[in-house]
């Protein structure tokens, strides 16, 4: 059913697009991407590959339904935080691997859906197989926002948000919801989809994910959660402007005014993770970002040695690790 889905609707009838549906140009398939999803690096995964991409793209109310494929392995990163926008990606053919921490990634197959708000984090990538397709939803993420304020009566706290996860699979309850989705799309005229009917298909839509999200981010939205504390801010503040320089735990503590201790249990419990993992995590984006706006007489050891690295050979390899590509590389193909 998924693999049909934008295609046809119930009379057999193609479904309008306002662009084409298939290309092999890069700027056709970027100036789509970057309405319907957000802006974003795309690279093919080797050498002279062009792309023989799929596009259809639906409106349900605020959400866009897009089904999309490139038709080559591809690696895409560097997501637009300003367009406000969460992207699901559910795998319908091939897989998707999803990084869910710069050293932790999670592969996708058919039917499984992987979740991101883009708007709270900027550390996601994806590795797309040849053979991938995918039915995505993007929403914005003050849609969502606001469903949780007005079924659960308080915000959601930001670590949920910052929560990569995956739900799904060849039985699941969300999987017939995406089916239904995909049916009512192919049922409901265009028109309906951006008014009531979209509404209703969009709230059904958002409690799932809302639901799916929270259980595994390990979140009960039915009780008031408490705001990070504004000493995690402070001390993810002060990373980011010492990263160069690679603050000790002890120092960042002491900078912001409370224990390690401290420093380390509100990192576990407001970040799930370790305050020394997030700044890994920093400045391993830090460093890509260096990459990719280099000079042309700048060296991937003088980038990474101003980013903080001191072992090149653990950099090099802990960075082909989470970006499928050697730091040279990237400098290499930067143009």
């Amino acid at each position: 059913m998924l693999q049909d889905s934008l295609i046809q609707d119930c009379r057999g009838e193609i479904i309008p697009q306002a662009h084409k549906n298939i290309s092999m140009d890069w700027d056709e398939i970027k100036n789509w991407s970057d309405q319907v999803y957000m802006p974003y690096n795309a690279q093919p995964v080797g050498k002279g590959l062009l792309p023989n991409s799929s596009m259809h793209s639906v409106s349900v109310a605020d959400m866009i339904v897009t089904r999309f494929k490139y038709g080559i392995p591809v690696y895409l990163d560097q997501w637009n935080q300003d367009k406000g926008h969460i992207i699901l990606l559910t795998t319908i053919e091939g897989h998707g691997k999803h990084a869910i921490t710069p050293n932790n990634w999670q592969t996708t197959s058919v039917g499984e859906s992987f979740i991101v708000d883009c708007s709270q984090t900027d550390d996601y990538a994806v590795h797309f197989d040849p053979q991938h397709l995918q039915l995505n939803l993007t929403i914005p993420h003050d849609v969502l926002a606001r469903l949780v304020l007005a079924n659960f009566g308080h915000e959601a706290p930001i670590h949920m948000w910052q929560f990569k996860t995956f739900f799904g699979g060849s039985d699941s309850s969300w999987l017939s919801l995406l089916n239904y989705l995909s049916k009512s799309i192919s049922e409901i005229p265009l028109a309906q989809l951006k008014k009531k009917a979209g509404e209703h298909l969009q709230q059904m839509i958002g409690l799932h994910i809302l639901n799916e999200w929270s259980i595994r981010a390990n979140i009960d939205l039915n009780q008031k959660i408490w705001i990070t504390p504004k000493f995690i801010e402070r001390a993810e503040q002060y990373m980011r402007e010492n990263l160069r320089d690679s603050p000790t735990i002890a120092e960042i503590a002491q900078a912001i005014g409370i224990s390690i201790r401290s420093l380390s249990s509100g990192f576990k419990k407001y970040r799930q993770s370790s305050p020394a993992q997030v700044m890994r995590n920093m400045r391993m984006t830090l460093v890509r970002q260096e990459l990719l706006e280099a000079s042309p007489e700048q060296t991937v050891t003088e980038i990474a040695l101003a980013c903080g690295y001191l072992n090149l050979g653990d950099f090099a390899r802990n960075y082909y690790q989470i970006y499928n590509e050697l730091p040279s590389q990237t400098l290499k193909n930067r143009y």
